[in-house]
């Protein structure tokens, strides 16, 4: 495992009695603790090139949320409606690590988990929150409905999600594959060799590889939309800083970047990237997340 911006973090594993967390660490025990949540569909390991460059700067962990890498807790998408199980593993990890002054930070539904994480809590100093996904409170509402699986379905990112190929013959032909597609044409170089360290595992039947996100969770996690982000983020304890894309691909509405504002948040808008932002340009977020 390497890194374009120095050593190579260590692999943590946290067995608890349901299953193992998962993630890295780039162990720096004499500076301010940093947890870094990942979106939906993606691992740690795919932000290494982001959280090295702040190696310096935070003790720096990075976790693989359940049904993602290598975490191995009950991922059901069946029991799926929100992103409490989410917040689970990260709580269950800080309260193992019983440390003040957290940075909470994460990207997409990671960033949105870490806001709901921090409510609540007085060892969050912090929250760093990349194209967080925070939906109008109709939608959460909605979420709460017997109607939400029918409604959900129509979700382009729920169909698509669910439509995903999960198996290949071995690693090569996912990154050649992989490798052609636009979306990943505008990551750094290695981010996409880094995704799948851990995005891919070997397939139970011995045979080939597979997501080790499986497109059934990947599904319902975008479904499961019954979450209280602004509800958290008004109780927030700690300063905020969102970083939003001004591209058409970004989470994070104008209306939401309002509402943001009013809550007291620095806002930063940055054009020329994505949603995948992280991914387009590492040290630049590496920037904002250290700033």
């Amino acid at each position: 495992m390497t890194s374009g911006t120095g050593p190579a973090p260590q692999r943590i594993r946290i067995e608890l009695n349901d299953g193992a967390l998962a993630g890295f660490r780039w162990p720096a025990p004499d500076r301010p603790p940093l947890l870094f949540l990942h979106a939906t569909g993606f691992c740690a390991c795919v932000y290494r090139r982001m959280l090295g460059g702040l190696k310096d700067r935070f003790d720096i962990y990075a976790l693989d949320l359940r049904g993602h890498g290598l975490n191995t807790r009950p991922a059901d998408p069946s029991r799926l409606r929100s992103w409490k199980p989410f917040v689970a593993d990260a709580r269950a990890f800080l309260d193992r690590e019983r440390r003040e002054g957290w940075t909470l930070a994460g990207h997409s539904m990671g960033a949105a988990t870490s806001v709901l994480v921090a409510q609540g809590r007085t060892d969050v100093a912090a929250l760093k929150l990349i194209e967080p996904v925070a939906m109008p409170g109709w939608m959460t509402f909605a979420a709460k409905t017997p109607f939400w699986p029918l409604m959900s379905n129509r979700i382009p990112l729920v169909r698509q999600a669910a439509r995903r190929r999960n198996r290949w013959p071995d690693r090569e032909s996912v990154l050649a594959s992989y490798a052609r597609k636009g979306l990943f044409k505008a990551w750094a170089p290695g981010v996409l060799e880094d995704y799948l360290e851990d995005g891919l595992v070997d397939d139970a039947s011995g045979e080939g590889v597979r997501l080790s996100c499986d497109p059934r969770w990947e599904s319902a996690t975008f479904a499961a939309q019954a979450n209280d982000v602004w509800a958290a983020a008004r109780a927030a304890p700690a300063k905020m800083s969102v970083f939003a894309a001004d591209h058409p691909s970004s989470t994070v509405s104008s209306a939401a970047r309002a509402r943001f504002r009013r809550l007291g948040a620095e806002l930063v808008v940055r054009p020329g990237v994505s949603h995948l932002a992280p991914m387009e340009k590492p040290q630049d977020l590496a920037a904002f997340l250290g700033a």
